[in-house]
């Protein structure tokens, strides 16, 4: 915590543990010390969405501060940090996916389009990126030798992936001349990867993204696709989310079009690029994968399960 004397001269508090995090106690306010890789900018755009946040009741935002030196991201031992500070409040009991959807209806009041930290808009490029960057470690890994089981289990099934996201960049490409939008379909502060992050003491302005609403919505009931049991789920989920926030035809192609990039499986990739040895990293590939027969009906059946008719309504929809 010796970064904390960048941001504060005279430390006197005491160190605690929140939700994996340390933060460092002081005068009733708690400051968390966070890496980043993220520019200047970046921090100063969280910064004035947290404090519309703030203004709009959320006090239980993290939020950056400058360091003493008037900076948001300081230095040490040539790695990047950034401080957050917030304070505690008490906050009403209600179900997770009510919570998003009045979460959603005050984020998108936020009157300016952020310039480093916005992807509105964007999912088709970000996601030809993508591509382009793991093909290049599909064919890393082709050249490999020795190779592990999980490295092989990789280059295996390395082309379903291609498929998948070429299949939700295409999806994309025809709805961008979607005309059936609502005032929620404009650009609105979400998360970079939404895991109920309402639901904790905390809200991290480090994770926010400018982005539609549909993202959040995405990646929260996402891992109830893997589920043979999840379908209900989902479909509860979604019309609770809509008495508070009803989605437009726009809105549902692009939650569909999310829940066919298979990012769940690029951040496993992601994450286990160094452990391609531990048998553990085999393991557990091996059953996302095989849950991934679950993932194909649910966004086979997405559409009719949540009572929106694809003809009536000309929905695009997979067709395996």
């Amino acid at each position: 915590m010796s970064v904390i004397y960048q941001y504060i001269e005279h430390v006197n508090g005491k160190v605690v543990k929140i939700d994996k995090r340390e933060a460092y106690v002081l005068d009733n306010f708690y400051y968390f010390i966070l890496p980043t890789g993220e520019s200047e900018q970046a921090h100063l755009e969280r910064e004035w969405l947290a404090s519309y946040l703030e203004q709009q009741n959320y006090l239980r935002v993290a939020k950056p501060i400058k360091s003493i030196n008037g900076s948001f991201v300081t230095q040490d031992q040539d790695k990047s940090y950034v401080c957050l500070q917030a304070m505690k409040h008490p906050y009403e009991i209600k179900n997770s996916e009510t919570r998003l959807a009045e979460f959603h209806q005050v984020a998108i009041g936020y009157p300016y389009m952020p310039r480093f930290i916005s992807v509105y808009g964007s999912w088709q490029s970000l996601w030809e990126d993508k591509l382009t960057l793991f093909e290049a470690y599909y064919q890393n890994q082709l050249d490999m030798r020795p190779v592990s089981r999980y490295q092989r289990l990789l280059v295996d099934t390395f082309p379903y992936l291609i498929g998948l996201t070429e299949n939700a960049i295409q999806y994309v490409q025809e709805i961008n001349h979607e005309t059936r939008f609502t005032e929620m379909d404009q650009g609105c502060i979400t998360f970079q990867r939404y895991t109920n992050q309402l639901d904790k003491p905390f809200i991290f302005s480090n994770e926010f993204i400018f982005d539609h609403p549909a993202r959040d919505i995405a990646e929260y009931i996402r891992p109830l696709l893997f589920r043979k049991d999840g379908k209900q789920q989902i479909v509860e989920i979604l019309q609770t989310y809509e008495k508070t926030s009803p989605l437009s035809v726009f809105g549902w192609e692009l939650l569909y079009a999310r829940l066919i990039l298979p990012i769940h499986l690029f951040d496993f990739i992601d994450r286990s690029s160094n452990h391609f040895d531990k048998e553990e990293t085999y393991l557990n590939y091996r059953q996302m994968l095989d849950n991934q027969l679950y993932y194909e009906e649910q966004l086979r059946t997405f559409f009719k399960d949540n009572k929106i008719d694809v003809f009536k309504n000309r929905i695009h929809q997979l067709d395996w």
